[in-house]
């Protein structure tokens, strides 16, 4: 298997579960191929032409082989790792014939995007053919899952004591990461897991899975009569099946460079001994994540997910209680009920500056450290919930005043109201 810095990508094998064999600790799980092109269907990527509109490259592709019993262009799709087209709609610089016919001998281009670095031509059910054109690439345009924040995550995560368990914790998240799923090992299974992912809109873009465990007192002995690559590669199918020794974040390690796996077409994967615990981990990441701007991201957040609700009541001598919702897409919704069931609903949109004015209240007055509160009695009650891609929360006051609750209030009072012809249902708040 490939490591950084030869010429080809790897072929794909078995998910990181199965790849640990740490002598009864880890269990295994199925294993995971590429498809194969089959022989109806062979081309070749003649050349990557620069692409002043794209700052990327097209693919100049010759068809060197048909055998299919339906070759009609129309009926065939060309694939990469972010984009599809219809064969019938490239450009052909060279055709047979029959122009509606794929046919030895001719040539086609097609449009790359950054990072593409392979191409496929599927019909009806499978791939017929498939190529990689990584290693045509100039260096720096190589995209690898150890260029991520993704790899930054994996290899910042040291072996720590928490409450007890030895286990890989990162030192810091970026923002958008958060730790979705653990599950600490127990007396019956030895196997800890650990599951940390970049969120947007609600879609996962990267993702570190560690595996860890503690090596019992005759593996400890083991290691420390021979190399740690050694038994790394004594003890993990990923090794055995072509890994290659490493250092990683300090470490030495066992890295397989799985181009073909994961949820994004890569993955990169490696082992390590820290403070005598086996650590594995998966590196994933969205291609597109490559070079793309804070603007493309923040497009990405605007989905029609509820970012924030502010409810109220009672309001006014019918006494109506008030729920303001607010869309992440900048859209959002008033609803009003009195105590006599009469019901008023209004739409509305706020503009980017207003919906930041919102996001900069919820910061500045420690939103995520607030606390609900209740006094004593009935009477006024309102709340805040605030989801995005990283947390959830929500903060409830009953019959009490917090100034730092009450100002993000009266910023989304102040913004929405006048845009639904609502300003009598200001509170009087006490």
């Amino acid at each position: 298997m490939r490591i950084i810095g030869s010429s080809r990508p790897a072929k794909a094998t078995m998910p990181l579960g199965a790849a640990v064999v740490l002598a009864s600790a880890l269990a295994g799980l199925t294993g995971c191929t590429r498809a194969k092109a089959k022989p109806e269907l062979a081309c070749t990527v003649l050349e990557l032409r620069g692409d002043p509109a794209s700052r990327y490259y097209d693919a100049v592709v010759r068809v060197d082989r048909v055998t299919l019993p339906d070759a009609a262009k129309i009926g065939l799709r060309v694939l990469t790792p972010t984009s599809s087209f219809e064969l019938s709609t490239l450009r052909f610089t060279a055709e047979g014939r029959d122009p509606s016919r794929l046919e030895p001998g001719e040539t086609f281009v097609v449009p790359l995007v950054r990072p593409d670095w392979k191409l496929s031509i599927v019909g009806a059910e499978a791939a017929l053919w498939t190529d990689n054109f990584w290693d045509l690439l100039p260096p720096n345009d190589r995209w690898h899952p150890t260029k991520t924040e993704a790899m930054a995550v994996a290899s910042s995560a040291p072996v720590v004591n928490v409450r007890g368990v030895l286990k890989p914790v990162p030192t810091s998240l970026p923002a958008e990461w958060r730790r979705a799923e653990e599950t600490e090992p127990t007396a019956d299974t030895a196997l800890g897991s650990s599951v940390y992912r970049k969120v947007r809109g609600g879609r996962v873009v990267e993702q570190v899975e560690f595996q860890y465990v503690r090596l019992t007192e005759e593996q400890k002995s083991l290691l420390a009569s021979g190399l740690t690559t050694d038994f790394l590669g004594d003890w993990s199918d990923c090794a055995k099946n072509g890994g290659a020794a490493a250092t990683v974040a300090g470490h030495q390690a066992i890295v397989c460079d799985l181009e073909g796996t994961g949820d994004f077409g890569w993955t990169y994967r490696f082992f390590y001994i820290d403070s005598n615990v086996l650590v594995g981990a998966d590196v994933q990441s969205d291609p597109q994540e490559l070079g793309k701007t804070d603007a493309q991201k923040d497009l990405e957040r605007r989905t029609d997910q509820v970012f924030l609700r502010y409810g109220y009541g009672p309001v006014g001598a019918e006494e109506w209680q008030v729920m303001i919702e607010l869309r992440m897409n900048r859209t959002g919704g008033f609803h009003k009920r009195s105590r006599a069931g009469e019901v008023v609903d209004k739409d509305f949109r706020v503009g980017d500056d207003e919906f930041a004015a919102v996001e900069k209240a919820l910061a500045d007055n420690g939103f995520w450290t607030l606390e609900s509160r209740s006094g004593i009695g009935s009477g006024f009650e309102s709340f805040l919930a605030v989801q995005t891609d990283v947390q959830v929360r929500t903060v409830a006051m009953k019959n009490v005043r917090d100034a730092g609750f009450e100002s993000i209030a009266s910023m989304v009072r102040r913004i929405v109201l006048p845009k639904v012809e609502e300003n009598g249902m200001q509170p009087k708040v006490r």
